[in-house]
């Protein structure tokens, strides 16, 4: 399952959106530190987290459809 993950993330164009899911929920770092370590706020960080999660989904049902037929 963690292969599989790795896989989809390094299907995310944005790689500073696969890098903020990896250090965030896969890692357990906390949004203070993980913001401090890009330089932006935790705001900041909750939208790019946001459009990160939307992006992996959308990466992850291209995957599944690709397997599907």
């Amino acid at each position: 399952a963690n292969m599989d993950l790795e896989s989809l993330l390094g299907k995310i164009k944005n790689q500073r959106y696969a890098l903020v899911i990896r250090l965030l929920m896969i890692e357990g770092q906390t949004p203070e530190d993980v913001a401090s370590q890009l330089s932006i706020t935790v705001a900041n960080l909750y939208n790019i987290k946001r459009r990160a999660i939307l992006a992996l989904t959308e990466v992850a049902l291209k995957d599944k459809k690709h397997y599907e037929r």
